[in-house]
């Protein structure tokens, strides 16, 4: 099962809490100004990671990559049993970088 199916599955049994998809399964890196961006998700749906600027793209990077991990530690948590035993069958998150 893909994250987008497990957690409309959950969805359907009741729970509640839910993450939106993208943010657990997108990561883009870009530059801004002198510094970088870290975002998760998909528009409209993304949203910056720390205070959104790093002096890195290995460090944008690196923290949009830990929001992913971390938002898929507390979906586990929420989800029943079963949907939270197909985590290790998840892909890995599609990361988008753009260089300066």
């Amino acid at each position: 099962m893909t994250i987008e199916d497990v957690i409309k599955e959950a969805a359907a049994r009741g729970v509640t809490g839910l993450p939106e998809p993208s943010r657990l399964t997108h990561v883009r890196v870009w530059p801004g100004a002198s510094q970088w961006v870290g975002e998760v998700g998909e528009p409209p749906h993304n949203e910056t990671v720390g205070d959104g600027m790093f002096n890195t793209k290995g460090e944008a990077q690196e923290a949009a990559l830990k929001a992913v991990t971390d938002g898929r530690a507390l979906l586990i948590a929420l989800l029943p049993a079963d949907l939270a035993a197909t985590a290790a069958e998840w892909p890995e998150p599609t990361v988008n970088a753009w260089d300066a």
